[in-house]
């Protein structure tokens, strides 16, 4: 199928022709270097957005923890009780004190979640009330986080590898406590259960759940070894366990190891983690670590993230913007994160049963309503042999729990947010050539959750949506108290309906591929149904009633509805954001709306966007806008001007550098891409939107296993915020969209030749 995918590359670019003539971190300076022999992780700084702005919805919610690229375990400093609280980051910049060190880290979420395994580290008397210590010489860098606690007078370092992590603890002379503490991760469900322990070792398990308001209920494992015995130890019993059927008030929730040092001692830990058991958590200690070498182990983890890094080279650039772009491309290989352990065994979606992962890699936490539109075309770019993973993650899933996942965190569905974004994952994947997957089993998975009415949560409103072509306002829609993720209830009538648009769209992508006609036809035309709720009168999409009248009051800007559970936001018929934010997110219609509307009002409407404020760069269903220029006599400057303007102005190397939640690495692909000046806009089409790059040259590696080529170059020639007056791929000018599979021939290179700003049309 790739084969075949790949020969007809030249069909978009004849088309496209035809349509233009009809290490630690340190704050770098600006300075702009060229040096083939520096290292890209030297321009991450992993403290990018650890902090908000002071604006509502602008934590990032990021952490400085060590991490090997999508790595079960990440080490990550604790700036909050979390005995007392819950919080959807562990690690906040600006706070003053550190709390603890916890082992498992989700990176730009939105609930709570995690925060496992977490150790408290004290030179004063033993005492289980929490407190905080002032610390110092704060460092991070790829795969290492260190710090140097004040109060206590002690210095800390952490390394990861996949599954496991490694502290080395410098502990000063006189009474010293290590304290693992299982009441004190940062989800709303807190407690777990000390199994065995020793003076140097202890294993059990912590308990996780309640994400997001959802159901799931988990179990981490660990093992932990250290290098030197304790002089003594003994258990606390605090179990708190609230939201669990069973009781855990007589076992033992921590364990306190006591040292009486005559002089300064450097103890290690070693900590292994499992979703399966406890003997899989040693085993995957085992596996991944032999001995106490810290040095080791970091030096690997650099060396992983550098490989991984490399896959896209800039060698040239000011300091900063090789930072933003590094620091974001790190983010975007944090999550979904290694779910498998090393044996290949992982817990099976929504049961306690173990399954194989054979020959791939099992992941978990997917934010897909989020992560669809720019993290997984990432992957699928440069990293598509764990896209193809990820795919097949997916539909083991729907063969264990008889649906493909929305929001599955830790073996089990959560079932957050809206739409059907698997099927735009998969359909989006399968269309750019990754095709090494049981396409027929998926492609049945997609058509279950498209049409089957009974038993399926995940399209909420699914009998409306296909007898009317939407979702009605007049129905169990999301404007009640009483809304759950699980209780049937619409979230955004309006949005809903948008994003069940766009998954068709996918499945009659994927049945074309397949020679599917019927099924393509029908899943197209419905992918078209969003015209129905476009109001001319206002020029944007509109929420209806069941009979077909317009749904009262209509405010297009209204972005809050106060009354909702879990602080949900959105106008009436949308989620989180108003009729403005979505007029647009129905990329794959975006030239029927244009026809529909006519192009100057299509402009008009994407300028006030803009001009008034009601674009949102902190949400993901606008993230595409920017982009849309280019469907419009305005794209000659358009495109890159906005581009560039939103990239100074909401990211930048600094604490507070991402304009809001990360929400799994999104908003740092959106970076990504458009730095690189190419975006996918239309998940299902194999296009990416061309935008003036903010470097000169930039070469992306591309694996030879799914690509024909190793490797694709972009060029700028010109002021990066420039009139782009040329584009060609090969030699061959082009328009404003590249294909895919175009990229992937061998030695592509895009060429993109920009001039001063010129007066517009």
């Amino acid at each position: 199928m790739s084969e075949f995918k790949l020969s007809y590359c030249l069909l978009p670019l004849i088309f496209i022709f035809f349509m233009l003539t009809s290490c630690s971190w340190i704050e770098n300076t600006t300075t702009t270097t060229e040096d083939s022999s520096i290292r890209f992780t030297s321009f991450v700084n992993p403290f990018i957005g650890s902090k908000g702005n002071g604006t509502s919805h602008s934590e990032g919610n990021t952490h400085p923890g060590a991490v090997t690229p999508w790595g079960m375990v990440a080490i990550s400093p604790q700036t909050f009780d979390f005995n007392t609280m819950h919080l959807a980051t562990g690690f906040r910049s600006g706070e003053d004190k550190i709390y603890g060190f916890s082992s498992v880290n989700l990176s730009g979420v939105g609930c709570p979640a995690a925060g496992s395994v977490p150790f408290k580290f004290s030179s004063r008397p033993f005492n289980t009330a929490t407190r905080g210590s002032s610390f110092s010489n704060q460092t991070a860098e790829p795969g290492y986080y260190s710090v140097f606690l004040e109060d206590e007078q002690i210095n800390v370092e952490a390394t990861a590898t996949t599954r496991s992590g490694i502290y080395r603890v410098n502990l000063p002379k006189g009474k010293n406590t290590i304290y693992l503490d299982l009441n004190a991760q940062q989800g709303h469900v807190k407690g777990g259960v000390i199994e065995a322990y020793d003076q140097t070792s202890v294993a059990g398990y912590q308990l996780e759940g309640y994400f997001c308001g959802s159901t799931n209920r988990n179990n981490v494992y660990f093992n932990v070894a250290m290098n030197t015995p304790a002089d003594s130890l003994f258990l606390i019993y605090e179990n708190k366990t609230t939201g669990f059927k069973e009781r855990l008030d007589d076992k033992p929730s921590g364990i306190v190891y006591e040292f009486n040092n005559t002089s300064p001692k450097t103890i290690h830990i070693k900590v292994g983690v499992s979703f399966v058991s406890i003997a899989n958590a040693k085993a995957n200690l085992d596996a991944e670590q032999t001995g106490f070498d810290f040095d080791s182990i970091r030096q690997k983890a650099d060396q992983t993230w550098e490989q991984e890094l490399s896959k896209i080279e800039i060698r040239s650039g000011s300091n900063d913007d090789r930072t933003v772009f590094y620091s974001a491309l790190y983010r975007s290989l944090l999550m979904p994160f290694t779910f498998s352990d090393y044996n290949g065994e992982y817990i099976k979606q929504g049961s306690k049963e173990v399954g194989i992962a054979d020959g791939y890699t099992r992941y978990t936490a997917y934010s897909m309503w989020d992560t669809y539109r720019t993290l997984h075309p990432l992957l699928t770019l440069v990293y598509p042999e764990r896209e193809l993973d990820m795919v097949k993650t997916m539909i083991a899933m729907s063969d264990e729990s008889g649906w493909l996942p929305k929001w599955e965190i830790f073996g089990t569905e959560s079932n957050l947010m809206v739409g059907d974004p698997a099927s735009i994952v998969i359909g989006d994947t399968y269309v750019k050539g990754i095709d090494q997957f049981d396409v027929q089993k998926a492609y049945r998975a997609m058509i279950k959750q498209a049409d089957q009415e009974e038993g399926n949560i995940f399209r909420r409103g699914l009998k409306e949506y296909k007898a009317l072509g939407y979702i009605p306002m007049d129905g169990v829609v999301s404007d009640v108290s009483n809304f759950q993720w699980n209780n049937g209830i619409i979230w955004g009538a309006v949005s809903t309906t948008m994003e069940f648009n766009l998954a068709d769209y996918n499945i009659a992508q994927v049945a074309r591929l397949l020679e599917k006609e019927e099924d393509y036809k029908k899943y197209m035309n419905r992918s078209m149904s969003f015209l129905k709720l476009y109001d001319p009168e206002y020029g944007l999409i509109r929420p209806k009633n069941k009979d077909g009248s317009w749904y009262e009051p209509f405010k297009p800007d209204q972005e809050l509805w106060s009354e909702m559970n879990f602080g949900l936001r959105g106008g009436p018929g949308f989620v989180e954001g108003s009729a403005w934010q979505y007029l647009f997110s129905i990329p794959h219609g975006i030239d029927s709306l244009k026809n529909k509307m006519g192009e100057e009002k299509f402009l008009t409407q994407l300028h006030t966007i803009f001009n008034d404020h009601h674009f949102d760069m902190t949400n993901e269903p606008g993230l595409g806008f920017p982009f849309f220029y280019n469907y419009t006599r305005k794209k000659n400057f358009s495109t890159s001007q906005k581009v560039h303007e939103l990239l100074g102005k909401h990211f930048s190397n600094s604490v507070n550098g991402l304009p809001g939640n990360d929400d799994a690495g999104t908003m740092s692909a959106w970076v990504v891409f458009a730095m690189m000046g190419i975006y996918p806009d239309t998940p299902g089409n194999t296009n990416y939107q061309i935008a003036s790059p903010s470097f000169e040259n930039i070469k992306i590696s591309l694996n030879r296993d799914f690509y024909t080529s190793d490797r694709f170059i972009i060029k700028r020639s010109g002021p990066k915020e420039g009139y782009i007056n040329k584009i060609s791929l090969n030699d061959s000018v082009i328009g404003y969209q590249v294909d895919h599979q175009c990229i992937a021939q061998k030695n592509a290179v895009l060429s993109i030749k920009t001039t001063e700003r010129q007066e517009e049309e």
